[in-house]
């Protein structure tokens, strides 16, 4: 995940780059542009100086102050030998960069129709540097550059402050940005329709649990009407003993659904897991699942609620006995508890199965950390305490 940071300093380091990239551009541009002479200022003087040569006024050749007017053979042995080294065209203007500093020759007729130059040269000592120049102007326009990028930051920033005022106190206040009243208008709609499916679920929840109550409540005082009845045939003792059971069963699985959709972590207590997960084992045992549980010898203490602890354990018995095979391996330690059993080739392995929802439904509860995996033909279900 990439580091979090203030919308000024994203722009900042943004529009700043680009400004730095643009100064350096502007600097070697500038530059350029002065030593080419690319702004014709040189061939302007160039010019000018041949035409008065051309009309008589000044005596050849020519030589002062950087400047030569005249033939070749006449000229300064240093502009020569540059002047010799290349083919200079006529009326063309050339430049030579020679170690003492830089000779803009402008090459032409002369009078006699001989080749006349005319010599500008800038010593190295007298061409002041740029440099400066460009720092100061850079600096200039980096003042009211961050003015600039620090006030849209500041109200892009008291913007986005009104956005996630407006969204904790449910009041959407109008912004200058549609993007961010776009998006407190979703939120906030986002946020509606998740309380109102948690409410939904709540009281669906609540109604079940009620519905299922009645009929269990009535099921329980007419079976001990039944028991009352000093004639009852043998043979319907066993029949109430399994409607008792599933009528208790029936009940913890209302309770279980109750809890489940009011989540409160004030009802967790305390309780030690070794005799639940021993009772657990028995009573699956009957139902034809065997149970290979290993624990360890000392108390195993957490947080629960007993009735969600075995409603889960319920869904992990049932998901072994409808979708596996063999023996449910089961490791219970203070870290956590661990179910294996081999599975068939045609076994959900998402993970997304009703049962599956109700166990991490259950672990949320009790703030555990759930994960499934596949390894061959075993399937593993860690519970992390």
């Amino acid at each position: 995940m990439s580091k979090k940071q203030s919308i000024t300093a994203y722009l900042a380091k943004r529009i700043g780059a680009l400004f730095i990239l643009f100064v350096l551009v502007w600097t070697l541009v500038a530059k350029w542009v002065y030593h080419y002479a690319w702004d014709d200022t040189t061939e302007f003087y160039l010019h000018q100086d041949l035409e008065l040569a051309l009309s008589g006024q000044l005596a050849l050749p020519y030589h002062f102050e950087g400047k030569y007017i005249g033939a070749l053979d006449q000229m300064p042995t240093e502009y020569r030998l540059a002047v010799e080294s290349t083919e200079i065209m006529f009326a063309h203007t050339a430049l030579f960069a020679i170690q003492s500093g830089d000779m803009y020759i402008l090459k032409a007729q002369g009078v006699d129709e001989e080749p006349l130059y005319v010599v500008h040269f800038f010593s190295v000592q007298d061409s002041p540097s740029l440099m400066p120049i460009f720092i100061i102007l850079a600096g200039a326009m980096l003042l009211p550059l961050g003015f600039v990028i620090w006030r849209i930051g500041a109200h892009v920033s008291k913007e986005a402050d009104n956005v996630l005022e407006s969204v904790a106190n449910q009041v959407i206040k109008p912004s200058q940005f549609s993007e961010f009243d776009q998006f407190a208008t979703v939120y906030k709609t986002a946020q509606f329709a998740q309380q109102h499916a948690l409410d939904q679920e709540r009281l669906f929840a609540a109604f079940l649990s009620h519905e299922i109550r009645t009929p269990l409540t009535k099921i329980s005082l007419c079976m001990s009407r039944i028991q009352q009845i000093d004639d009852i045939p043998l043979e319907a003792l066993d029949v109430l003993d399994t409607l008792e059971v599933s009528q208790r069963e029936l009940s913890q699985i209302a309770q279980g659904i109750l809890l489940l959709s009011r989540p409160n972590s004030s009802q967790l207590q305390n309780h030690a897991l070794n005799n639940v997960l021993k009772r657990w084992r028995i009573k699956w045992h009957e139902h034809g699942l065997i149970i290979e549980l290993q624990i360890e010898e000392h108390q195993i203490i957490q947080a629960v609620h007993t009735v969600l602890f075995s409603l889960m354990l319920t869904q992990v018995a049932k998901n072994a006995l409808q979708h596996g095979q063999g023996a449910l391996d089961v490791y219970a330690s203070d870290q956590g508890l661990r179910f294996e059993n081999s599975v068939g080739g045609n076994h959900p392995s998402s993970g997304f199965g009703l049962g599956s929802k109700i166990i991490k439904q259950v672990c949320d509860c009790f703030g555990w950390y759930v994960k499934s995996t596949v390894h061959g033909e075993r399937y593993v279900l860690e519970v992390i305490f």
